[in-house]
């Protein structure tokens, strides 16, 4: 925890940096927490960055339209510090301005590597997808397109997210991903796997339902889909993956035949 004491240097440093070496393009903004002596494995503590990022954000007032050069050079130039600089940022900023903030978010997200891209979208996407579902969620469907593979697997994560803490966002985005199975998905299946699997976790009756509905299909892509999905023994499931193992068709029964292994070990712990 931050003493009153630092908080009250760091708020002195933040308005003389702002004040005196911001607007003269000065964007070493670490030399306003350089002087904390607390380290974490070697490393400024990661409230220090977001407290004294919001003091920035909260000090700027409406110049924070200003500095877009700022934040990207946090993004792209400054490491580990800037990023999560960027991100407390951001999470402030976008909500206020999306239509000035989203191209440089979206600019971030090409650039991130995975364990960036998390923070990234929970910490400054998730609260927007959280208040706002109706506008953010087509934006949230464009990244599934992304040629980088990384971008829909976050999105995926994202989604996923938004899943477990708003139920009546299920129906829609469940319905968003399997009204592509029955084109083909390549590399991008994984992506429709974990959803399924997330969504075995956070509803099992809407889990359910889309058995359901796609269980009778002899479709390669969603039964390769359903089967990856499986986790547990459940014998209507059972039933449809009996039935494919029967299949001529060489994709649709080699995903059965392991989704058949997968149920018929669940079902001894079960029956045992």
């Amino acid at each position: 925890m931050i003493t009153i004491d630092w908080k009250e240097r760091l708020d002195k440093d933040t308005l003389d940096y702002l004040e005196n070496k911001l607007p003269n393009k000065d964007y070493d903004f670490d030399i306003i927490f350089n002087a904390y002596p607390e380290r974490v494995n070697g490393k400024i503590p990661s409230e220090v960055i977001t407290y004294v990022s919001r003091t920035l954000v909260s000090k700027m007032g409406k110049t924070h339209v200003k500095y877009l050069p700022f934040y990207r050079h946090l993004w792209f130039k400054k490491g580990e510090v800037g990023r999560n600089g960027f991100i407390t940022m951001m999470s402030r900023l976008l909500p206020k301005k999306p239509e000035l903030y989203m191209p440089l978010f979206e600019e971030a997200m090409e650039s991130g590597t995975p364990s960036d891209l998390s923070p990234l979208l929970e910490r400054v996407f998730l609260p927007l997808l959280r208040k706002k579902p109706n506008e953010y969620l087509p934006v949230v469907y464009k990244w599934d397109a992304n040629p980088n593979p990384e971008i829909p697997k976050a999105t995926v994560n994202l989604l996923i997210k938004l899943m477990r803490r708003e139920a009546d966002s299920i129906d829609g985005i469940v319905a968003h991903y399997v009204n592509q199975w029955l084109k083909p998905l390549e590399e991008s299946q994984i992506n429709h796997i974990t959803l399924m699997r997330a969504l075995y976790k956070i509803d099992l009756d809407k889990y359910m339902q889309v058995w359901k509905e796609h269980g009778h299909l002899r479709d390669p892509e969603t039964v390769e889909i359903l089967c990856a999905s499986v986790i547990d023994w459940d014998p209507q499931i059972e039933e449809f993956v009996q039935t494919w193992t029967l299949s001529g068709n060489a994709r649709v029964k080699k995903a059965a035949m392991t989704a058949q292994r997968t149920l018929q070990k669940r079902k001894k712990k079960v029956k045992s």
